[in-house]
């Protein structure tokens, strides 16, 4: 679900990180309504939850710190509220 690096990427630039990601396909009787993005210092986790419902496949993160490593994940959202597994993690380096 998560297609950081081939859909724009995850790019550091002056204490900001933008992430996009493609949409997954839709599927007859489940509408993607937003995603939640979520970030940790670690990889693997444990990740927090930095938005929900973001509704386009794009997230600007603003809180960081210099020389620090961020790690990220995505969940879809349909209409029910259900929320999918975790997307593949991607990594921001803030110099």
């Amino acid at each position: 679900m998560l297609c950081i690096g081939l859909a724009g990427g995850c790019k550091a630039r002056a204490h900001s990180v933008t992430l996009t990601w493609q949409a997954p396909r839709a599927t007859v009787g489940n509408t993607i309504v937003g995603y939640n993005v979520y970030r940790s210092t670690t990889s693997g986790g444990p990740f927090v939850k930095l938005a929900s419902r973001v509704p386009d496949p794009r997230y600007e993160d603003h809180l960081l710190n210099n020389g620090r490593a961020y790690y990220y994940v995505v969940t879809a959202v349909d209409q029910a509220g259900r929320e999918s597994r975790f997307s593949n993690e991607t990594r921001a380096v803030i110099p």
